[in-house]
């Protein structure tokens, strides 16, 4: 069965601009089940220009949802990194929150920043 693998929105970004730092990820695409989160979502038609050109990468998607058990599983995440002073942005953790309920590996460019939560697997570029 093929890896389940969440794309952050910083990735998804990049493809869109076909950026060149991208291409490693050409193998991992081919040979896994790809998500984006609804934050994602959120996130990539915040921007200003381009929208057609999101809404073609989203159209075939998987899109998995913020539901209940990620409110939950971010929650414990907020509580965790609070306890240590280690605070990020609540999208970052709902984005983690939904790989992690989903049973997915989260790829990113940021690996220093969501390394930071507990549990959350990232794939290595």
């Amino acid at each position: 069965m093929a890896e389940k693998v969440c794309l952050d929105t910083d990735i998804c970004i990049d493809i869109l601009n076909s950026r060149a730092r991208v291409e490693p990820l050409h193998d991992i695409i081919l040979d896994s089940e790809i998500y984006v989160t609804s934050i994602t979502v959120f996130e990539l038609y915040l921007r200003a220009t381009n929208l057609n050109q999101v809404s073609n990468f989203l159209k075939n998607g998987n899109i998995i949802s913020f539901d209940e058990n990620c409110a939950v599983q971010a929650s414990n995440i907020h509580k965790e990194l609070k306890s240590i002073g280690n605070l990020m942005e609540f999208r970052d953790i709902f984005i983690a929150s939904i790989a992690m309920v989903n049973n997915c590996k989260l790829v990113t460019f940021n690996k220093k920043h969501f390394s930071k939560i507990k549990d959350l697997e990232l794939l290595d570029l």
